[in-house]
């Protein structure tokens, strides 16, 4: 790196002065773009920047002038003797990879003795876009893409992968070779991934904390793993079912491509939900945990963030009793109208407890109209209310099939598209007929992006954590700050399970990192939650499969297992002492530690 590179890195973020295009960045052009905003201390306050390159200057208060410029005007500005020195001005409160990096020792992970970057091996997003254009994903050339393959599950325009047995076809698979003539000619990028760019602001921030280059013209300093192979799946997101189909048929897509390129592969998975006994006994959990059979599968890991849910009112934790009545409330707010209106609202309510418990059932409306009983004789009860004219669903199903638990459901939903579910209180009463057991319930609601809805009562902050974290061997991460004393933010998700298993295993920098922005080249932007947390897990996770796929010259059967990695983890955690904590795990992700567990 040049001392000019070097100066940057430390002392500029970058302005976006207009719209770049990608002749912008060639080697020329970035001497001159992009507008870097900096600040001088000028020994006259008369200086004026008359034989200065490319030196703007905006305002001037006594002897501090600030001004844009470019690398020419740096360089020069460092040999003008009436200049004491040059600062670059930053926005307020922004805290980079370049503080969270540290925190988890990344940066002397990627120096002597271990100088390991993540070559060996491959990173898996699920998210919703990915910007295919951004400087982040590319090689140390910067000409040429590190992205394998984008597999966008919402584009019906094709070609569609062959996802074998099953020979379905779903969606347009992008290669490597296509984007790097993206690449090349921007202009011809097809319209499913401009679509991609424009709302994959989610997934190309988290990828690039996961696996981005250092961009030292934005004072990027790049992600974990900065030269790990990229693999992106957009997956289709109309429900939890669609949520369930989709990323299944990710778990297939990804391992077919980490075969083909004979690489291990870790996926990050910054998505979740509230749906499911929270148990790791659904079929998305099974799924997951089978992906890397049971944590044995050699060369494949999983990495899922906890969840931003402990603030949202979305679990409720009840204490069941003999003879007893419980009216469990929760508020409907008028819908938020910054968020499409969908086609009709609904609402979503599950109650897990135990099979031997037998209680009776009925949900109230705002306006007092009662629903009819569900129990063990009725156990589904359907129809519509008169006031508010919003239709119900209640369906009691004991001994479930995943767990031989019992399941309450209730579905709330709108009557007309355009129109929602009416704004109020309501309850659900409960009767306790016979319990037997210790007379615990857990009752979720299912998220959405309105967040509408919210209990009001009997809340729990503890078992929070989203689905799929709640897998046996997805490894769950909370967020903390990225400093030190860290802080724990309100939003992030408890453990444990409900079927009390230490989760999350640890935690990781999640508040207020800034990384790539969609929809641009280089340009940053910051961002906050267990979604940040989360790719720090994963591109440690890919330091240690490819440092490992060194040590082992690539032997296949020899290489490190989900079980492993996540017993790891958990043991070489900062400051660690056994003890699991419901809020941060094990404790904060050590990468140094990792590594030096398998020297």
């Amino acid at each position: 790196m040049s001392n000019i590179d070097d100066y940057l890195l430390h002392n500029f973020h970058l302005l976006d002065a207009g719209t770049y295009t990608e002749e912008s960045f060639s080697e020329e052009a970035l001497a001159v773009k992009p507008r870097l905003p900096m600040l001088l201390h000028v020994r006259r306050p008369s200086w004026r920047p008359r034989r200065i390159p490319q030196c703007s200057v905006i305002a001037q208060v006594g002897d501090i002038i600030a001004c844009l410029g470019s690398l020419q005007t740096i360089e020069v500005l460092q040999n003008d003797p009436d200049i004491l020195s040059i600062e670059g001005s930053r926005p307020i409160s922004n805290l980079e990879c370049r503080h969270s990096l540290p925190l988890t020792k990344a940066d002397i992970v990627h120096l002597p003795p271990f100088h390991e970057k993540g070559d060996k091996a491959l990173i898996a997003i699920i998210d919703n876009g990915i910007d295919v254009l951004h400087h982040a994903f590319r090689d140390e050339t910067g000409k040429q893409t590190r992205i394998l393959a984008v597999w966008d599950q919402t584009d019906p325009r094709g070609p569609a992968p062959i996802l074998r047995p099953s020979q379905i076809k779903l969606g347009t698979v992008y290669t490597g070779k296509q984007i790097n003539k993206y690449i090349t000619h921007p202009q011809s990028l097809p319209e499913g991934l401009k679509m991609a760019r424009e709302w994959g602001e989610h997934g190309t921030h988290v990828a690039s904390i996961a696996t981005g280059r250092a961009i030292p013209q934005s004072g990027f300093v790049g992600g974990v793993a900065p030269e790990a192979g990229l693999i992106v799946v957009i997956p289709q997101l109309d429900s939890s079912i669609g949520y369930s189909n989709g990323h299944i048929a990710a778990l297939a897509f990804i391992r077919q491509i980490a075969q083909k390129h004979n690489l291990p592969v870790v996926i990050n998975l910054s998505q979740g939900m509230n749906g499911g006994a929270h148990d790791g006994t659904s079929a998305l959990e099974t799924a997951f945990d089978q992906f890397t059979n049971g944590g044995r599968e050699a060369g494949c890991a999983v990495v899922k963030s906890a969840g931003n849910e402990r603030d949202k009112g979305g679990h409720a934790k009840l204490s069941l009793h003999n003879n007893q009545r419980i009216i469990l409330p929760w508020q409907v707010e008028r819908a938020d109208r910054r968020f499409p209106q969908p086609a009709k609202e609904q609402a979503t309510i599950e109650i897990w407890f135990k099979a031997c418990d037998e209680m009776t059932w009925r949900v109230k409306n705002p306006p007092g109209e009662y629903t009819p009983r569900v129990n063990k004789t009725n156990p589904t009860q359907q129809g519509r209310f008169a006031k508010g004219q919003n239709f119900y669903e209640i369906s009691y199903k004991r001994y479930c099939e995943d767990n031989g638990d019992s399941r309450l459901l209730i579905t709330l939903a709108s009557e007309r598209p355009g129109q929602n579910i009416l704004p109020g209180a309501w309850a659900l009463e409960i009767e306790c007929d016979t319990i037997r057991s210790a007379g615990e319930a857990h009752a979720w609601i299912e998220r959405s992006p309105r967040r509408n809805i919210h209990f009001t009562d009997y809340l729990s902050a503890e078992t929070t954590l989203s689905v799929p974290g709640t897998a046996h061997t997805v490894i769950c991460v909370g967020s903390i700050s990225a400093t030190s004393p860290f802080t724990v933010p309100f939003t992030s998700s408890y453990g444990p399970t409900r079927d009390k298993r230490e989760k999350p295993d640890i935690c990781a920098p999640g508040e207020n990192i800034t990384a790539a922005q969609s929809n641009s080249l280089i340009d940053l932007i910051a961002k906050s939650g267990t979604s940040m947390a989360a790719p720090h897990a994963t591109g440690a996770i890919a330091l240690l499969f490819s440092f490992w796929e060194k040590k082992i010259q690539g032997d296949k059967t020899k290489r490190l297992n989900a079980a492993q990695v996540q017993a790891a983890l958990r043991q070489t955690t900062q400051n660690f002492n056994s003890y699991w904590r419901y809020d941060t795990g094990y404790g904060v992700l050590d990468i140094e530690q990792l590594l030096a567990a398998f020297t």
